[in-house]
């Protein structure tokens, strides 16, 4: 992204937030690691696959994943796995992945839990961390609101411009900008 005033260029990740909470955290953190792995020697088949490993690593550390599974398992049960999946916030596959790249599970482990508890779990989530009622709504990114209450607070854009921006109705923007006001009759905090 160009920066006004000359400065460096500000690299920026989007996401789309139709797609699952799962699948917006791992392709974050798939893209941060294009951000930071030296790429120069790799062939696009290899840099994937080492972006992939680093968001797996990133959002399912070893040490602690290894302490939740154990070092090396034979079988997984689907409850145990949800339940995996929940505490790292990730989908049921890419845990199932993780497990394989950390030699928990072994290759022939692996293709039985997708042909068995595991089926479809590449294209449909199993027990989805948020509902579709709430698609995008958890781990929201806050930046662009921030920067769009900025602005508004040092008079660079109008009220509507930012309900504009943000999506939303005039009156929640005015009560973002300026906050409760206590009501100096009855002393109590009111909202607009």
């Amino acid at each position: 992204m160009q920066r006004p005033n000359g400065r460096a260029p500000l690299p920026v990740i989007v996401v789309n937030d139709r797609y699952s909470l799962e699948r917006r955290r791992l392709t974050l953190a798939h893209e941060l690691a294009h951000r930071l792995i030296d790429t120069d020697s790799l062939d696009d088949k290899d840099e994937e696959k080492a972006a992939n490993r680093f968001a797996g690593a990133f959002l399912m550390t070893a040490e602690h994943l290894l302490d939740e599974i154990g070092k090396r398992r034979n079988a997984l049960g689907y409850a145990e796995i949800i339940n995996l999946k929940r505490l790292y916030r990730v989908s049921g596959a890419a845990l199932l992945m993780r497990l394989r790249q950390l030699d928990v599970i072994s290759e022939s482990t692996l293709i039985y839990a997708y042909q068995t508890v595991a089926r479809g779990w590449r294209t449909k989530e199993p027990e989805p961390l948020e509902g579709p009622e709430e698609s995008g709504q958890r781990e929201r990114a806050l930046r662009f609101e921030r920067l769009c209450y900025r602005a508004l607070a040092e008079g660079l854009i109008s009220l509507s411009k930012a309900a504009e921006l943000l999506r939303i109705p005039l009156a929640e923007v005015e009560r973002g900008l300026k906050g409760p006001r206590l009501d100096h009759a009855s002393g109590y905090r009111t909202r607009f």
